[in-house]
C-alpha cells in the first residue's frame, strides 16, 4: 500500500514539474513577444518623429 501510495506520488510531482517547465517556457515565449511589441514600437514612434521632423508638425507652421 505505502509503495503504492510512493508510485502514485511521485506520478503527481512529475506532472505537476511537467506543468511548471510548460508555465515557465510561455512566459519566456510571451516575455519575448513584449520586448519584440516593445522594440516595434519604439522603432515606430521614431519613424513618427523623424517624419514629422521632416514635413513640419503643425506646431511649427
Amino acid at each position: 500500500m505505502a509503495e503504492q501510495n510512493s508510485q502514485s506520488l511521485d506520478a503527481a510531482v512529475e506532472e505537476t514539474m511537467d506543468l511548471a517547465h510548460q508555465a515557465i517556457e510561455q512566459t519566456r515565449a510571451e516575455i519575448a513577444r513584449s520586448q519584440a511589441l516593445s522594440q516595434t514600437e519604439a522603432g515606430l514612434a521614431q519613424a513618427i518623429k523623424q517624419i514629422a521632423e521632416e514635413h513640419g508638425t503643425p506646431a511649427d507652421e
